[in-house]
């Protein structure tokens, strides 16, 4: 039998000089949107509840609705995928995620979260479509290119909030509405990245020494052992990380020091993104560096739950640089598929599934917030997430690939 390779595009296509180069710039610039829309609003909160008239409620339920709206694309890219190409789909996600960051600042609360919806499930298809743009573009440099746009979206992702603060301020005494300014300059990241696409939207033809892949059955990811546990280790991981996004701020007495450890903690994937694809890559059995992050994980979490004022730093540093499954979980999309087919099922599957997973993690803390008038009780929470991380890592680690679970 001869063994599928990827579709690669061609090293010179037509209109487009250096279209590696080219592929490059829009993944980073695209990656620097994934996460900002989100960790930038938490440090504005208390400004916002001042501003809008609303309750820590309104927040639980913005809380939520990156996750939510990340499954929902997730389930609906296959659908989209078969209509259009990926830098297509790209470009699209990224001048509508601008249209939901200016939306959502532009009136009261309606706006906020209907802006948000918009927002976040154009970048839940950008969070699926990037794996697969990065195995399309640099089919033999999946790891390196997936550290590439993890490390551009977790800088990025820590700008955020320490920026916050000081662009509502600078807007304030501009004589303009510091939050929305603060928050819907964002925007900008969304534009630029949908112009870096324009270039790539022609479908190039397939090299002549490349062959497509033919599918020869459909996937059922839902049935494999791979699938099921690439969807609870990234889910599991996601719906502790979002409950962290949302409410590490609150979980110390100072909102300054709380935006601070949120940029500092977001700050801190950065050699996640390095790490992970690695491991995930090269590692014959990943699955004990999987098991030792995340008990470094569970520790940080315990410290911001049950004495977050005693070592804020040690117990953020510890919680930030735990979460390595997230990143490992992105990478073995490609690395447990042997085709662009199944890279798409198990890109859209476990991507869905995890973000359905995860958008009851901020929800579920904020209930258990309002209720007890603390976090000590949320770490039952991150103790269960941690568990299911681990069950879940067991089988997603294992030397298999989807099509042949899915055969069996």
């Amino acid at each position: 039998m001869v063994p599928h390779k990827s579709i690669g595009i061609p090293l010179r296509s037509e209109g487009v000089r250096y279209p590696r180069l080219m592929a490059l710039t829009a993944i980073a610039l695209t990656a620097t949107n994934l996460r900002t829309a989100v960790t930038a609003l938490a440090p504005l909160v208390s400004e916002i509840q001042d501003d809008l008239r609303v309750g820590a409620s309104l927040f639980g339920v913005l809380g939520m609705i990156p996750t939510a709206m990340f499954a929902i694309a997730a389930f609906a890219l296959p659908g989209l995928k078969s209509r259009f190409t990926t830098s297509q789909l790209l470009m699209a996600a990224m001048l509508v995620t601008a249209a939901g960051q200016v939306l959502r600042v532009l009136g009261g609360p309606t706006s906020l979260v209907g802006g948000s919806v918009v927002a976040l499930f154009a970048i839940g298809i950008t969070n699926a479509l990037l794996p697969l743009a990065v195995r399309e573009y640099f089919p033999n440099r999946v790891a390196g290119m997936s550290t590439t746009y993890l490390t551009t979206s977790q800088i990025a992702q820590s700008l955020a909030p320490v920026m916050a603060v000081p662009l509502s301020a600078w807007a304030t005494q501009m004589g303009l509405s510091g939050w929305r300014w603060s928050l819907g300059s964002w925007a900008v990241l969304g534009v630029l990245a949908a112009l870096t696409w324009l270039p790539l939207l022609t479908t190039p033809a397939p090299r002549a020494d490349v062959a497509a892949p033919v599918p020869a059955m459909r996937i059922p990811v839902w049935r494999t052992p791979v699938g099921i546990g690439l969807g609870l280790m990234f889910g599991f991981t996601s719906f502790t990380t979002y409950s962290l996004m949302t409410f590490l701020p609150q979980m110390v007495t100072d909102p300054t020091l709380g935006a601070a450890l949120l940029g500092w903690w977001s700050l801190l994937g950065i050699p996640l993104n390095f790490i992970g694809p690695w491991v995930a890559a090269r590692m014959r059995n990943p699955y004990p560096v999987l098991v030792l992050s995340s008990v470094v994980f569970l520790v940080g979490n315990a410290g911001l739950c049950f004495a977050p004022m005693v070592a804020p730093w040690l117990w953020t540093t510890l919680s930030g640089l735990g979460p390595l499954a997230f990143t490992m979980a992105l990478t073995l999309i490609n690395v447990r598929a042997r085709t662009t087919a199944g890279a798409t099922a198990l890109s859209s599957f476990g991507q869905g599934l995890a973000y359905t997973i995860a958008c009851m993690g901020p929800l579920l803390t904020g209930i258990i917030v309002d209720i007890t008038g603390g976090f000590s009780t949320v770490f039952i929470l991150f103790l269960v997430a941690t568990a299911c991380v681990l069950g879940g890592g067991f089988f997603a680690t294992r030397q298999v690939h989807v099509e042949d679970q899915a055969r069996d």
